[in-house]
């Protein structure tokens, strides 16, 4: 691969995982209005409560790998130009500074279902909090 199909299948891949996020986002809506509508008016009915817990706990989920995604594509672009590189192909300006912010290496980046980022962890934690207060939290 050369280092333009290397960025233009980082480029295809960020489009279709932008895609997904897009869906993600109204399933987070329609979880919140889910969340709400079980705890103001069925809060007495378990089983919808637990069906509005299951609808957000999935779409968190599926939210959550949306971002695992993206970070992987982003780390497999780098370690996909330190292979170019190694193999004897100098990188352009651009591309050596990808690597080195990314922090590639040689080695195979893991996939991880467990955010990296700290900002993604308070912004998923506060999702899930948004979801599940309006579900089970008491009644004044």
């Amino acid at each position: 691969m050369t280092e333009l199909e290397i960025f233009m299948l980082q480029a295809q891949n960020n489009q279709g995982t932008g895609m997904y996020q897009v869906a993600l986002a109204f399933s987070i809506w329609v979880a919140f209005r889910v969340s709400g509508i079980a705890g103001q008016q069925y809060s007495d009915s378990i089983i919808v409560k637990l069906a509005a817990t299951g609808f957000g706990l999935g779409t968190l989920f599926f939210f959550n790998m949306t971002y695992a995604f993206w970070s992987w594509n982003m780390e497999s672009t780098a370690h996909r130009l330190v292979e170019l590189q190694n193999s004897g192909t100098e990188l352009s300006g651009l591309a050596q500074g990808f690597v080195e912010n990314m922090g590639a290496t040689a080695t195979v980046p893991p996939f991880s279902i467990i955010p990296s980022d700290p900002v993604a962890v308070v912004l998923q934690v506060s999702i899930l909090v948004l979801i599940m207060l309006p579900i089970w939290a008491p009644k004044k």
